[in-house]
Order: C-alpha cells, then structure tokens, then sequence
C-alpha cells in the first residue's frame, strides 16, 4: 500500500510540475513582442533597434527584421493606451490617437522601444494634422525634428526623416524637403534609395522643375528593380512621371502609360485604378484640357469613391473643374461632400 501511495505521489509531483512548466510557458507566450512585417508576425524579444533594422531573439535564434519590412511593433509591457491610440493613426484618426497618447505619462515608460513609440506616433499624428490644415506645420516640424535629434536607433528614422521632409514641402521650403529625402538613400537597402528618388521627384514636381522629376522617377524605377520591398515604390514613380511628362508637353505618351497602367490593372483593385485616374487627370489639368480631366476624376468620384484619399483628392479638383467650365451648383456639391465626408483631409482643408 505505502508503494502504491507513493507511486500516486510521485505522479501527482510530476503533474504539477508539468502544469507549472505549461502555465510558465503560456506566460511567456503572452509576454512578448511582436513585429508584423510582409510576410506575417513573429513573436520574441526584441533586443536590439536600428535606423536599419530590428533584432528579435526567439528561442535563442536571433532574428533581424529589415526595417523597410516592417509593418508595425506592439510591445510585451507597453501602457493600455499605446494599442488603441496605434490603431486610430494607422486609420487616420489622428486626433483620437493624440487624445490617448496624452493619457500616457512618459515618465513611467522605463523602456526606450516604448517611448520611442509613444513619441513617434505624436510626431506623426501631428504631422498628418498639420499636413491636412488642422494644426501648425512650425510645431509639427519642431516636434519631429525633435524626436530625430533624440532618437538615432529608433527604427522609426527613416519615416521621420520623410515626414520632416514632408512638412518642410508643404513648407514650400523645396531644398530642405530635398536635403532630407536625400539623407533616406544613404541608406544601403534598395527600397530607400528608391523611396528617396521618388520624393525628390515629388518635390522637384511640386516646384515645378518637371524636367529633372522625370530623371528622379527613372531613378526610383532602377534603384527598384529586382527588389521585392522596393517594387511599391514602382507604381507611384509611373504615374508621377507621367503628370511631369504631361507638362512638359509629352501628353500623348504620358496618357498612354495610365491606360496601360489602367488596363493591366485588376478590375477588384479600386486602389490602384482609383490612384490612376488621379494621375491621368492631373496629367490634362498639366495640358491645359480641363474638359477631359473633369472625365478622369469623375471616373473616382463614381466608380471609387470607398477609396477615400483618392475621392477626397477628386472631390477637390472636381469643384475647381466645374466652376471654371460654368457650372456652380456642380461645384458647391463636390465641395461640400469634400467637408462633409473627408473634414480631415489636406484636400478640405486647402
């Protein structure tokens, strides 16, 4: 009987230690930092963060995840309203996500990877405000060149240094906006490279130098090649090439590329199409031809209209089109939807 007892023992032993090694395991699972990137999520600790890239360590195996990868980081110990305030930028409300950063209180943020977030994301919201009308861009270009200063090993660099240059174009500060895209194609990876081309052709479009924005987007188009991350940068180089070509006088071939683009294109992918017809109209508001650009955003307005930034941006340039071609009420409408359903935008707000 006394061996029986004690083999239930030993067995009783063994299960609790099983169900505490098991609970000890799930505790883990649940402490732990996640990167989404293109291809999925992987889970770990994250150990080391660059301009470059971030270090997870998973099971003894480091793993290092290339920054242009990256979709997004959320934190083991990060406060309860970082998750929301995340998902409200990454919607665009940038507002709603401004109010619950400001219920954190970074002095108790021990950990640098979770203050660089919580400082990134009111670096960035502001910008987007300020972008779109509704804030300073003075102090959104002081708050992000604020958290550049501080945070040289945040993996957020590259996009604030886009972002300061972003502010420093709306800024009409051309070569300052210039001077930081350039510093992004430093950077060895092919898709900074490329994404640093294509801004300086944005910005040199914007100040109506279209002869070297052209040469810039033929750059982003190489830099990109043969690369799967830079290959995103590809579409947007085509279609702003073709707007420099249109003024530049090239309307024919700068049309034809859009159709193509338009053609080739999935009949699902509103996104793309919807970006197309911005661009080919915007191509004949550069040739002077307000009639067929009036047809190209109508094309958004009707058919993509759940594709809200490029609605909004249609919306825009339809109640210009249709005061000047003699039909106010037209023009009130289009307006009016612009403030009634996109009040955030940078189109509303210009």
């Amino acid at each position: 009987m006394k061996g029986l007892l004690g083999l239930i023992s030993t067995r009783f032993t063994i299960l609790a230690l099983c169900l505490t090694i098991a609970c000890s395991f799930a505790n883990d699972a649940f402490a732990l930092d996640r990167i989404r990137d293109r291809n999925g999520t992987t889970t770990g600790k994250i150990t080391k963060t660059s301009a470059l890239a971030v270090t997870i360590t998973r099971g003894g195996t480091e793993i290092k995840k290339p920054v242009e990868d990256i979709v997004s980081i959320t934190f083991d110990d990060e406060p309860e309203d970082l998750s929301p305030a995340r998902r409200s930028a990454e919607n665009g409300r940038y507002e709603n996500a401004l109010e619950r950063l400001a219920k954190i209180d970074r002095d108790d943020l021990d950990r640098t990877e979770v203050r660089q977030e919580v400082e990134f994301l009111a670096a960035y919201c502001t910008v987007q405000l300020a972008l779109a009308g509704q804030g300073s861009l003075d102090q959104a270009e002081r708050q992000i060149s604020s958290f550049l200063a501080k945070n040289s090993k945040s993996y957020h660099l590259p996009a604030a240094i886009e972002l300061n240059g972003d502010v420093l174009l709306a800024k009409a500060d051309y070569d300052g906006a210039r001077a930081m895209y350039t510093k992004l194609g430093k950077a060895p990876a092919p898709y900074f490279k490329a994404r640093s081309a294509l801004l300086t052709g944005r910005s040199l479009q914007a100040e109506g130098n279209h002869q070297q924005a052209v040469a810039s987007f033929d750059t982003a188009t190489q830099a990109a090649e043969g690369n799967a991350a830079a290959q995103s940068q590809v579409l947007e180089a085509t279609l702003l090439r073709a707007i420099s070509q249109a003024a530049l006088g090239e309307l024919a071939a700068s049309t034809a590329t859009i159709q193509q683009i338009v053609k080739d294109a999935e009949t699902e992918d509103s996104q793309l199409l919807a970006q197309a017809y911005n661009a080919l109209g915007e191509c004949y508001l550069q040739a002077k031809d307000p009639k067929s650009a009036k047809l190209a955003f109508l094309h958004v307005d009707l058919l993509f209209s759940t594709e809200s930034t490029e609605h909004a941006r249609a919306l825009y340039e339809l109640a210009k089109l249709w005061e000047a071609l003699g039909q106010p009420a037209r023009a009130q409408d289009a307006e009016q939807r612009l403030k009634d359903n996109y009040p955030g935008s940078r189109w509303a707000n210009r």
